[in-house]
């Protein structure tokens, strides 16, 4: 070959072998900028949360412990499931069935109006058609689990925001005219036991709306309470001061078991003060973690490690299980009558997990972190329960 041609080819090798180790260069400086763009807009969100959370552990087992010593919390009950009836006789969202024609749940016409447990008492309506028989009935329980037991098939994978959810509207009217009926007949404090146990069963659902169904009945006991000219001294309704705490402590647990949430922090929240927000707690943030398991677990290994172990620990109910056994991932296609789009079209096209640990980052920022409510209780040693209720 002609020693013109050799030098001629060596120089194109030369400048091809230059351009190309330019361009993977360049494509290396892409990268390292887009990873470096792309975890400003979520890392220091999480890294808020994180140290969010932790700052206020301590808070929180300080109010979980305040609350875990209300009588409520201690009152007798006998151990059993509420939802072979309460699933049956109750509405659900849709696509659920809707209330049974011969439900015990079912109200006269004249007594479907809204009106706040003031306006009733005032209003003075005719009651003489209610039965509340089922409200005694429900004595026989100490949780409402959701999950089993229902009127409609339970479609997969199972998703907790899309899920038919009981329709709680409904004790709430009846605890209403329960209390009412029981100021009128000179029993109120009988009224007010049958709703403390319908708030209880609220509560153990392990879920957040049930919890906050359960707060406001408990308002609505206090309410009574005030409405009644000489209540019974034994008569003690759950105090303002604790129904305060009682939702922030509920609303702030999913926080504190969020994935995000360092693990250490995660398991002194779940277990200082009785654990009494563990349950729901779980739920509420196992809705989050299993959905997005496939793309954030790498990241959070042992985050998901402890969330394996507390399921070892069984709930009262069967939500938080069948969350995590039953749940679906962000890689799966949603049930048909779900209101959630399939997102499993995208995921699979992406160009390997590269962008999964940035995808999961950035939802996660969303992972609805809230303990505003406990950071706005009152600060300071709280009255003793009994002591407040002392007459």
């Amino acid at each position: 070959m002609h020693p013109n041609v050799r030098r001629a080819r060596g120089s194109v090798l030369r400048a091809l072998v230059w351009f190309v180790s330019a361009l993977l260069l360049l494509a290396v400086i892409a990268m390292v900028a887009f990873d470096w763009f792309t975890r400003a807009k979520y890392e220091p969100t999480l890294d808020a949360m994180r140290q969010e959370v932790t700052a206020h552990v301590d808070l929180f087992c300080q109010e979980q412990t305040k609350l875990a010593a209300d009588p409520w919390f201690h009152e007798p009950r006998t151990e059993g499931d509420a939802g072979p009836l309460l699933n049956v006789w109750t509405e659900w969202d849709r696509p659920g069935p809707s209330m049974p024609a011969d439900s015990p749940l079912q109200l006269p016409a004249h007594l479907k109006e809204k009106k706040t447990l003031e306006e009733w008492f005032a209003a003075n309506p005719d009651l003489s058609a209610l039965d509340f028989n089922w409200m005694r009935e429900l004595k026989r329980f100490d949780r409402w689990d959701i999950r089993q037991n229902l009127p409609f098939k339970q479609e997969e994978p199972f998703d907790l925001m899309t899920v038919p959810f009981p329709n709680f509207i409904v004790l709430m009217e009846w605890s209403k005219l329960r209390l009412l009926q029981g100021m009128r007949t000179g029993q109120p404090l009988e009224a007010a036991k049958d709703v403390r146990h319908l708030a209880w069963l609220s509560y153990r659902t392990d879920t957040l709306i049930g919890s906050m169904i359960a707060y406001t009945l408990l308002g609505l006991e206090r309410t009574a309470h005030g409405l009644t000219k000489q209540p019974p001294s034994e008569w003690r309704p759950m105090s303002q001061e604790q129904g305060d705490r009682l939702r922030a402590v509920f609303w702030a647990s999913k926080s504190f078991s969020n994935i995000t949430t360092p693990v250490e922090v995660a398991r002194k929240a779940r277990s200082c003060g009785s654990g009494i927000s563990r349950c729901l707690g779980l739920v509420e943030a196992s809705n989050m973690a299993k959905h997005l398991q496939p793309l954030a677990e790498p990241s959070y290994r042992e985050a998901y490690a402890e969330l394996e172990k507390e399921m070892a620990t069984p709930c009262p109910t069967s939500v938080l299980i069948t969350q995590w056994q039953h749940g679906g991932t962000i890689e799966d296609h949603p049930p048909s009558s779900g209101s959630m789009p399939d997102q499993a079209g995208w995921m699979r096209s992406l160009p390997g997990r590269y962008f999964a640990k940035h995808i999961a980052g950035v939802l996660l920022t969303v992972a609805n972190q809230d303990i505003d409510l406990l950071k706005k209780l009152p600060q300071g040693q709280a009255t003793p329960a009994s002591a407040e209720a002392a007459p």
